[in-house]
Parts: structure tokens; C-alpha cells; sequence
């Protein structure tokens, strides 16, 4: 009897324009096809989960969050990733603005392959400027699928080593990290994204934005990446736009050199009180 648990993963690139050309903004419904469209790709090639860039529908357009945010599920931007993961059955992730009463949130929200939501995620830790839009999350959830726990953070959460730790603690085998990291922190986003899969042997999918400008150093660098628990990438756009996919077994040994799986369970928790507490 099979051990095995493959599941075969997309992410996908979206590419923005120069930003020192005069290009007019997209609108929610053109990004909206776009994403669909990298969805087609994606169940062409068998995935069981894909992930969008964070802010995928409105990157670009003229909307303030304020004006972007909908409801989830009954928004429109739900209901068209319900629908391709409906279509295709297949998980779909998608991050957009969500509004909740009086109350904004950079939410993940996760389908299941009929469609319904399976969870959302708000993000905790919001830079300067969004901080004044939007209200952070109050913590780490982990959501079940029919192959394993997922678990999601957001773009600048990926900075504090506690957001993916907190996800590992509860089970969490697979990590979505919608983002919109520009230059010049590519590599620093590297480093990170493999040890943040390393640390808490978890595979980590990014899904970000490439962009071509004059300055270099001012613009999207892709990099929408499949890093594997010991900290390889088994599949990366690079600085292109589009989808790249790699099929996982979630049930292999996490044996490297010598050390068990053990990261987690041999944990110290009584001689960690500093980083719990408040300054």
C-alpha cells in the first residue's frame, strides 16, 4: 500500500508594466481574466492547488482599498475564483481586500474543488501606509484540504520568522505567500522564503510580480517559487510572467544530514519567553 501523497502545486507571475511608461490603468475585470486564464494553465497541468499574487484583481487599477474591497465569499472577486476552482477541481487562493462591516482586511481566501470557501486569512503585519487602510489579523489559522494543512501569509509577514512558525505548530504541511516584493530585496526574499521552509519544514509557495524598467532597482522581480522543505526551489517563474508548477509527495522523509524531524517537536518553549513578550 502506497504511502505517498503527491500533490502537484502552481503559482503564478503576473507581469506589470514599465513603470516609466505611460500605460493606462487595468481595471479589476481585465485582471480578473488574466488570473482566470493562468487558472486554465494550471489545471492543464493537473494542479491541485494554485495561488495568486497578493492584490492580484486590483494591482494597477485606479481603486483605492477602500473602493477595492468586497465581501467575502459573495464579492466578485470570490465568486470568479470559486467558480474557476468549481470548473477545474482544484483549490484556488486568492488575495484581495475584504471588507467585513466598517472594517478592511488583506485577506487569502482558499476554495475547495467544489467551490466553497474553505477558510481566509487576514494579515497580521501591515507595513507603513496600509496600516492606515486596513486592519490586521489576530492570528495564524491552518486550513484542511483533501491532501494535507495549508497554511497563508502575506507579503511583509514573511519578515517575522513567528508567522510561519505558529503555522508549523499547528500542523501546517504547505505555506502560500501572496506577495508584491519589489527590488532591490530580491535577495533578501530568497533567503527568506528558503528559510522559513527549512526552519519549519514546510513547503513554501510565493506568488509575486515581475516587472521590466529603466531603474532596476524600482521594480517587481517575480520570483513566484515553489521551495521545498529542505529550502530548494522545484519550480520558479524567475523574472517572467506566467505559472510554474511542481508536484510534491507531503508524506517523504524530512531526514537531512542525519537530523529527524525534529525541528518542531524538539522544540525548547520554556526558554523562549522573550520573544512572547511585549516591549
Amino acid at each position: 500500500m502506497s504511502t505517498e501523497r503527491k500533490v502537484t502545486i502552481s503559482t503564478v507571475c503576473f507581469e506589470l508594466p514599465d513603470p516609466a511608461e505611460e500605460v493606462p490603468p487595468a481595471t479589476k475585470q481585465e485582471n480578473l481574466a488574466k488570473g482566470l486564464r493562468f487558472l486554465e494553465e494550471a489545471a492543464r497541468r493537473g494542479s491541485d492547488l494554485v495561488v495568486l499574487p497578493e492584490l492580484f484583481a486590483t494591482k494597477r487599477t485606479p481603486l483605492e482599498p477602500a473602493e477595492a474591497a468586497e465581501p467575502v465569499p459573495e464579492g466578485e472577486i470570490s465568486v470568479a475564483l470559486a467558480g474557476a476552482a468549481r470548473k477545474h477541481e482544484m483549490y484556488v487562493a486568492g488575495c484581495l481586500y475584504e471588507r467585513k462591516g466598517e472594517r478592511i482586511y488583506n485577506t487569502v481566501a482558499l476554495f475547495d474543488r467544489k467551490g466553497e470557501l474553505v477558510g481566509r486569512y487576514h494579515k497580521v503585519h501591515l507595513p507603513k501606509g496600509e496600516d492606515e487602510v486596513a486592519t490586521p489579523g489576530d492570528g495564524y489559522p491552518v486550513f484542511e484540504t483533501d491532501f494535507g494543512k495549508v497554511g497563508a501569509v502575506v507579503c511583509y509577514d514573511l519578515n517575522f520568522p513567528e508567522t510561519v512558525r505558529c503555522l508549523a505548530l499547528e500542523g501546517a504541511e504547505i505555506v502560500l505567500w501572496p506577495t508584491m516584493w519589489s527590488e532591490p530585496r530580491a535577495h533578501y526574499a530568497d533567503v527568506i522564503m528558503r528559510a522559513r521552509a527549512m526552519e519549519n519544514k514546510v513547503f513554501l509557495v510565493a506568488a509575486n510580480y515581475t516587472q521590466k524598467g529603466v531603474d532596476p532597482t524600482a521594480v517587481h522581480f517575480g520570483r513566484s517559487a515553489i521551495i521545498d522543505w529542505d529550502g530548494m526551489a522545484l519550480a520558479d517563474t524567475g523574472r517572467r510572467e506566467g505559472v510554474a508548477t511542481a508536484t510534491v509527495d507531503l508524506a517523504e522523509s524530512k531526514d537531512v544530514f542525519g537530523w529527524p524531524d525534529s525541528l518542531l517537536s524538539e522544540r525548547l518553549p520554556q526558554t523562549y519567553g522573550r520573544i512572547c513578550r511585549e516591549e
